[in-house]
């Protein structure tokens, strides 16, 4: 398992959906008048990991707070497909029985669809 710099460079294509996912990410959230400037920092640490069955390689990439506490991820698979969740921890700004966990973005380059992780509040 190979460890790079977050400062590391990407190919061409993962920037892009690298782009695309933060994107989605940010849509999601404006669909429900919150904004997280943290979706656009750079990653923290990056690592590739070799699937051990197919021995495909993964970019894991993610984003830390101040005491390095992980706020989220994005996967990017050799095949395409890419996975990203980030921490929202606040209460739906529209919905205030429900309590935004998290925005997740899964697809891949045909598409990308998003989601965010609520959790109704205790009444």
């Amino acid at each position: 398992m190979a460890v790079m710099n977050a400062a590391a460079d990407t190919s061409s294509a993962e920037s892009r959906r690298i782009l695309r996912i933060r994107e989605q990410m940010k849509q999601a959230l404006a669909e429900a008048d919150v904004a997280l400037p943290g979706l656009d920092a750079a990653f923290a640490d990056t690592e590739s990991r070799n699937d051990p069955f197919d021995g495909s390689a993964t970019l894991f990439c993610h984003w830390r707070d101040i005491h390095h506490n992980l706020r989220g991820s994005v996967q990017l698979h050799d095949s395409g497909r890419v996975y990203a969740e980030y921490d929202v921890l606040r209460t739906h700004p529209q919905r205030p029985a429900w309590f935004i966990e998290a925005v997740t973005v899964w697809g891949d380059d045909s598409g990308l669809r998003s989601e965010l992780r609520l959790l109704p509040l205790p009444g």
